[in-house]
């Protein structure tokens, strides 16, 4: 049973992760392209995402294969 919850957490913070990079590309994706909310909701919100710049930060550094990772979560060889 505890192994269970050690994965059922391990999923949802993994995803909770994934949602946060997803936010940060929303609101700063002119950056890369994308077309992005309105300039001035940008500017209210950038005070509240420090943790979400250091995170989306923190994977560009880091590089990592999300596919990859999913797959060691699931175990799939």
């Amino acid at each position: 049973m505890e192994s269970f919850k050690h994965q059922s957490t391990e999923y949802i913070e993994f995803e909770l992760r994934e949602l946060e990079n997803v936010f940060a590309l929303v609101l700063m994706g002119a950056f890369v392209g994308i077309p992005s909310p309105p300039t001035t909701l940008v500017i209210r919100l950038m005070p509240h995402m420090v943790r979400e710049i250091k995170v989306m930060h923190q994977r560009a550094v880091d590089l990592d294969d999300v596919f990859a990772e999913v797959a060691g979560m699931f175990d799939i060889d």
